[in-house]
This record gives C-alpha cells, sequence and structure tokens, in this order.
C-alpha cells in the first residue's frame, strides 16, 4: 500500500520527539516508581478532523475497540478529534465532579509535555462529559446508558486539533518504568499511519435513511398532562421553573452511520457546537447552542438560554415571531430565572462580572431563543471543573430551586436522562477548557436512536404550546438522521 505526503510528513515529525518523551517519561516513571503521562504536540498538515473520526473505525488497527470524539464549533473554526485511549478518569456519585477533578490535578501534576508549537491547547488534554444526574440504586444507569457513566474523561492517545487554517498533532501516552520506549514509538506511529490512511482514502457518505419510524404520538396525552402536574407544583410553591424532558425513540431500516448525522449538524448548526462521544457500538451526538462555561486563564464565559418561539415562514413572518418573543412576559420571566440564577452562582467567585439588561435573539434554522451572554474575570485560579460543579445544572436544564427541580425530575420523568443534558466538553493542561450542555442530542445505537427534548415549565405555562416546543427541538436531530425535514 502506497504511503501518502500526508502519512510521511506526520510519521517523520512524530517519531524523533515521540521516542525522547517516551524515553523520558520510562526514567522518571522508575525513579517514581508509577507511571507517568508523556504528551507530545507537533504541527501536521490540515485535514478534516470528521474524515478522521469516520475513518476510525472497526477496521483501523490498534482502534477498533477504544473510545474516540468529536469536537466543533465550525463558526469559530475549531475542532478536535480523538482517538484511543491513554488514560481514562472515571467518577460516579453525587461528588463525580470533584473525583474527576482530582484525579486530573494528580495526572497533570508531573507530566511529561513537549512544546505547544503554537496549539491553541495545551496538552495534556482530555475529553469527555457526565450524567445530568448520578445514578440511583444498585443498578446504575439504564441499559441504554451503559457505556456512559456518570463521569469519564479521557485523554486520547492521538488528537488533532484544527484551528483556521492549522492543525496539530497531540500524541500521549501513560508510560511505566521500563517501558521500551522505541517499540511504544514504532506502534504508536503504526496506528497514526493507519488512521491517516483510511481518512485519505474515505468516501463521504451523505445518504439519508427514508425509513425512519418514530414511535411518538403514543406518549403525547401523557406528556401534556404531565406538564399540567408540573404546573399545579410551581402553583402551590414547591418550584418556581422545571424543565421537564420528553424523550423519542426512532428506529431505522439499516443501521445510522453517525458521519453523515455530524456532517449534517455542523452545515446546517453552524452556530453551535457539534460534538460526539463514541463508546463501542454507541454513539452520544449532537448540536448544542447552549455553553455551560468557558474558560482562559482567569476569564469566565457562559450562555443564559432560556425561552423559545419558532422561525417565520417569511421575512416578515420570522421578524414578528422574534419580536413577539422578546415581549412575551412568560418566556421573559422563564429566561429572567436562569440569568438570575447565574448572578448568583458567579457573582461570589468574580471580581467583574458583566450580564446585560436585556436578552438578545439567538437564531437557529428552525427556533428563536432568548440568549444573555455572560462574562467575567474570576478572583481567584480557579479549573473549569470547579465551575462546571457549581453551573450543572442550570435553569435551563433542570429548573429553580435547584434541589427541588431535580428531586421532581426523577418523579415526572419515567427514563434516565444519561448524558442529555450534561456537561460535555474538554479540559487543557492550564486547567482551561469549554464545557456545553447536551441539548439537542441523540443517542444512536445500530438501527435506533434515543431523542431528547427538554421544556421550561412556569407557572404561565400551556400544555399544548409546550408539547409544540418539544417536538420543535426535536427537529434538528430527526432532520440530521433522515436527511429530510419532518
Amino acid at each position: 500500500m502506497t504511503t501518502s505526503l500526508q502519512e510521511q510528513t506526520v510519521i517523520s515529525a512524530l517519531r524523533q520527539p515521540l521516542r525522547s518523551a517516551l524515553a523520558q517519561g520510562a526514567r522518571e516513571a522508575a525513579q517514581r516508581g508509577e507511571p507517568m503521562l508523556v504528551c507530545v504536540t507537533i504541527p501536521v498538515p490540515p485535514i478534516d478532523p470528521l474524515a478522521l473520526f469516520e475513518a476510525a473505525g472497526p477496521e483501523t488497527p490498534g482502534l477498533e475497540t477504544e473510545e474516540r470524539a468529536f469536537w466543533q464549533q465550525p463558526e469559530a473554526q475549531f475542532s478536535l478529534a480523538a482517538f484511543g485511549v491513554a488514560v481514562r478518569l472515571a467518577g460516579s456519585g453525587s461528588d463525580r465532579f470533584d473525583q474527576v477533578a482530582a484525579d486530573w490535578r494528580r495526572l497533570t501534576a508531573d507530566a511529561v509535555s513537549g512544546p505547544l508549537d503554537g496549539c491553541p491547547v495545551a496538552a495534556p488534554v482530555c475529553l469527555g462529559g457526565f450524567a445530568f444526574e448520578a445514578a440511583a440504586g444498585v443498578d446504575g444507569r439504564e441499559d441504554d446508558w451503559q457505556d456512559y457513566p456518570d463521569a469519564l474523561l479521557t485523554v486520547p492517545r492521538f488528537l488533532f486539533v484544527s484551528q483556521g487554517g492549522s492543525s496539530w498533532l497531540i500524541a500521549s501516552a501513560l508510560v511505566g518504568p521500563g517501558d521500551d520506549a522505541e517499540a511504544e514509538t514504532e506502534a504508536a506511529l503504526a496506528d497514526v499511519s493507519a488512521l491517516l490512511a483510511r481518512a485519505d482514502g474515505a468516501s463521504v457518505p451523505e445518504a439519508s435513511s427514508d425509513d425512519i419510524a418514530v414511535a411518538d404520538e403514543p406518549d403525547a396525552i401523557q406528556w401534556k398532562e404531565t406538564v399540567a402536574a408540573v404546573v399545579r407544583e410551581i402553583e402551590s410553591g414547591a418550584v418556581r421553573k422545571l424543565v421537564l424532558a420528553r424523550r423519542v425513540s426512532v428506529r431505522a431500516g439499516e443501521p445510522l452511520a453517525w458521519g453523515p448525522v455530524l456532517r449534517r449538524l455542523r452545515t446546517r448548526y453552524a452556530g453551535c457546537t457539534t460534538f460526539a462521544f463514541a463508546r463501542g457500538a454507541s454513539c452520544f451526538l449532537g448540536a448544542t447552542p447552549e455553553r455551560l462555561v468557558r474558560l482562559d486563564g482567569r476569564t469566565v464565559r457562559v450562555d443564559c438560554l432560556a425561552g423559545s418561539a419558532p422561525r417565520g415562514t417569511t421575512e416578515g413572518d420570522d421578524r414578528s415571531l422574534g419580536e413577539a418573543l422578546l415581549r412575551d412576559e412568560k418566556e421573559r420571566h422563564e429566561h429572567a430565572l436562569v440569568v438570575e440564577a447565574l448572578r448568583e452562582t458567579l457573582t461570589p467567585l468574580t471580581s467583574a462580572l458583566n450580564v446585560p439588561e436585556e436578552p438578545r435573539l439567538l437564531q437557529m434554522p428552525n427556533v428563536h431563543h432568548l440568549h444573555t451572554p455572560v462574562e467575567g474575570t474570576l478572583s481567584d485560579e480557579r479549573h473549569v471543573l470547579d465551575l462546571v460543579a457549581r453551573l450543572h445544572p442550570t435553569p435551563a436544564s433542570g429548573g429553580v430551586p435547584q434541589d427541588a427541580a431535580r428531586s421532581l425530575i426523577q418523579s415526572y420523568e419515567p427514563f434516565d436522562r444519561g448524558w442529555y443534558a450534561g456537561p460535555v466538553g474538554w479540559i487543557d493542561g492550564r486547567g482551561g477548557g469549554e464545557f456545553v450542555v447536551a441539548i439537542r442530542s441523540a443517542l444512536l445505537r445500530e438501527r435506533e436512536a434515543l431523542l431528547y427534548a427538554g421544556c421550561g415549565i412556569v407557572a404561565a405555562s400551556d400544555p399544548e404550546r409546550e408539547y409544540e416546543e418539544s417536538r420543535l427541538k426535536l427537529e434538528p436531530m430527526l432532520w440530521a438522521m433522515s436527511g429530510k425535514d419532518s
């Protein structure tokens, strides 16, 4: 088999720095008596990260049973494509954020890491997510979510980073005392070569699924009755707002290909974060408009996203619907609860916090949202997971007050949310990173998919209107899987 110029370039650039770093890691591991994390960052020729994600299938030597992840913000021209496992960090229970954060600090404290070479993220980097709620009882997660525990972050063996027109490769390994640096280097180079060869020769399937069946309507009446019950809870003073989710099962006549779904999402929803976390035969993916938190140094950015209305079919109709949303008392009240809660959470942590007085419209292809971007300066150094733990779940995905809302969600939703509406994202070696709220998402496994949509219920909520809103929010994933507007 011939080797492409791209493969030759990457292998040539990676061989010597990786060999040196692995040898150094083995020496330090021998001195300490424990494994060391080793990372090497090199610039590489530009490559489509989604082509790489699609390429790392069952036929790729060394990667066939391992995790892979994809993260892209098209408008920001930023993407990550991750393959394999160097280190896996897992947590469970209510303190799962703290468990993973502590493990990450220990892992990175003495990591061997080469120069950045201009890379926008500092090695080591891990990617992963957290369930909306820790699993209850001895049975753990529902069967559908068995591959996605309460908390799971992975340092990939290979991470391709792209920003603007530039790309980098971060190769990582956990090196133990006595490991053979030469053998480890050649094994890593062989796997990278196989991955690049597959990506270089892969076709780009865009086929639609004509035979998707949605088991939707049977639960419509029951869900509307649940909305009415939640409104009564709000009127009684139990909560001020509760986000109620629906789950819809989709079946196709043939296995659902993940790549075409992601390609459609990143094209139509370029202003969103498109993500995918594949484990075994399943893949949790979506395109979310909602950032939970981004941390750069001491600069923290958060999105307040609550309140929705459909897009219009004409320019004038669309403008009228947007203006009506900005005036809608029920939607403005729902949005204000989110802004108020985030302000209360962030104010004690910041020396400066900018919260616009009025929301703006965030326009998705199928929906208007009320949106308030919040930016602040932390008063001291913090890890991004410290902020994730404080902010999740926001009133936009849980409710107000938080604890009462979480309890009622467990009472009223007859299913496990899994990673839906949980934080998913990445962390780099500086303790910064970004997590989004995993809405507008689905869990795909072979011919089946589970789709989720949530609606914020307040005292003025109307069950019929909330049901129509949930259908509107399901449309992006239904369209992405079928290639056709529903």
